[in-house]
């Protein structure tokens, strides 16, 4: 749902509840969302993963970078700056009266010096994954096609960035589906049919498949709900 400064998402009822609402809670909901958006974006230029707390100096050299350093602050310049803090004083000598350089201005000469990014707007961002199909492949002509494993490291490279399906927490590796007919002996599933799984939650799914799956659902319950979320979110697109 829409709200200014930005959006937020809703169940069906919420949504409902709260159209053509405008609260002080729904505004700040939405600023946080933007303000998140924005973090999250700037983590991703800067090839950094949600783990990684951004410093203010990053914000500001990324947005210098991408040519929106007229939207850096006074104050967020001099603290990236590490310009020293003047003490206001009740007196002061007008031998003491000095101007100072506003932290901005210096940014601007730095500015001047440095090629924006280009950067693509949101809808023409590269995705990690986009699919094609094809009916009239040459395999699907024969009687008993070799078959081929489909292989897509980006796939996989995101998806290990990604919570952990068990416990929520950081993923380390993305597991492939074993058993329910997927994989074999010295095989490995589709890169597609992977979910992302911490080393603890890794090990134990290869130790006891059953008691792994009786704790956090069954393998293909978990690759549903990924798969489901990886389309939502756009990162499994149509070619």
């Amino acid at each position: 749902m829409r709200h200014p400064p930005g959006s937020m998402l809703l169940c069906w009822h919420c949504e409902n509840q709260l159209r053509e609402q405008t609260t002080e809670q729904l505004a700040a909901l939405a600023r946080r969302n933007v303000i998140d958006w924005v973090i999250d974006t700037v983590r991703i230029r800067l090839r950094y993963n949600k783990e990684r707390e951004l410093a203010l100096a990053e914000l500001c050299w990324w947005a210098v970078c991408a040519g929106i350093g007229d939207a850096i602050t006074e104050e967020m310049a001099a603290r990236s700056l590490l310009l020293p803090v003047e003490p206001f004083l009740s007196v002061y000598k007008e031998s003491d009266i000095v101007p100072s350089v506003p932290a901005t201005s210096i940014l601007q000469r730095e500015m001047a010096q440095v090629k924006p990014i280009n950067m693509p707007p949101a809808e023409e961002q590269p995705k990690v994954l986009t699919l094609a199909a094809d009916p009239e492949s040459p395999e699907s002509f024969m009687l008993r096609p070799k078959r081929r494993r489909w292989i897509c490291k980006p796939y996989t490279d995101w998806v290990k960035t990604q919570p952990c399906s068990g416990c929520q927490r950081p993923a380390d590796d993305p597991h492939h589906i074993i058993g329910h007919g997927m994989g074999g002996t010295a095989t490995k599933a589709h890169d597609l049919f992977v979910i992302p799984l911490c080393r603890v939650c890794h090990d134990e799914l290869h130790a006891d498949v059953a008691a792994f799956e009786q704790k956090h659902g069954t393998q293909l319950e978990l690759l549903y709900r990924f798969l489901d979320r990886a389309l939502a979110i756009g990162v499994i697109v149509k070619a």
